[in-house]
């Protein structure tokens, strides 16, 4: 789950999209860098490593998730110089449905929605706290061997508070407000009641990430 200040996103997992799953958990590892604007510190640079564990079902034609985690480390560089990320925490919700399904050269299309919240210090005493909305699509194919390969696509916003003692809070917020990237899901072989899943994914332009999750499906 690459992911923006709050941390969050839920839609890159076919687990818990497929007809014969009404249930799935997981777990996830990912890094991101963001670039953000910050009032009077001007451009700021975050990043981030974190993991994160889920639980979602279905609702008729919907998968509803809550995720919650963890940062792990990471860094803030500003204006007023680098620190590193002390650990911290990160939660949210989310909504995603398949509109799609495959139909020869046709890509499925899913999205989602997603609302989280995360923060943490750092090691000079500074603090954040975040807020992110995101919309996400993703469509590609399954190519077989219970392997799928999707595009993805994210507009996301929300505000990033940090602050300092002594020092006046800064409010701001990330300067792209988009993803975009690729992935891929591999459904190992198992039993058909209970579905093992790994989905990769690479975010390469905007706020910038990649992350690797297993999620088990019942």
């Amino acid at each position: 789950m690459p992911a923006g200040p709050a941390g969050i996103e839920p839609d890159a997992d076919v687990t818990a999209t497929t007809a014969t799953v009404h249930q799935a958990a997981g777990i996830a590892v990912s890094v991101m860098r963001a670039q953000l604007e910050m009032g009077d510190l001007g451009r700021a640079t975050l990043d981030r490593q974190q993991v994160a564990a889920w639980y979602g079902r279905t609702f008729g034609a919907w998968v509803g998730r809550v995720v919650g985690g963890g940062v792990i480390g990471g860094s803030w560089r500003s204006s007023s110089g680098e620190v590193a990320l002390r650990p911290g925490w990160l939660g949210g919700i989310g909504l995603s449905r398949q509109w799609l399904a495959q139909d020869g050269w046709r890509p499925f299309l899913r999205n989602s929605y997603t609302l989280a919240a995360s923060g943490g210090g750092d090691s000079g005493g500074g603090s954040m706290l975040a807020f992110d909305v995101r919309v996400g699509v993703d469509s590609g194919w399954n190519v077989g061997g219970g392997c799928e390969l999707f595009g993805v696509g994210r507009v996301f916003g929300g505000p990033v508070w940090w602050w300092r003692p002594g020092q006046s809070t800064q409010l701001g917020g990330d300067a792209w407000h988009v993803q975009l990237g690729a992935g891929a899901a591999w459904s190992l072989p198992g039993s058909h009641a209970l579905r093992t899943t790994v989905v990769a994914e690479v975010i390469a332009l905007g706020e910038i990430g990649a992350s690797l999750g297993l999620s088990l499906g019942f």
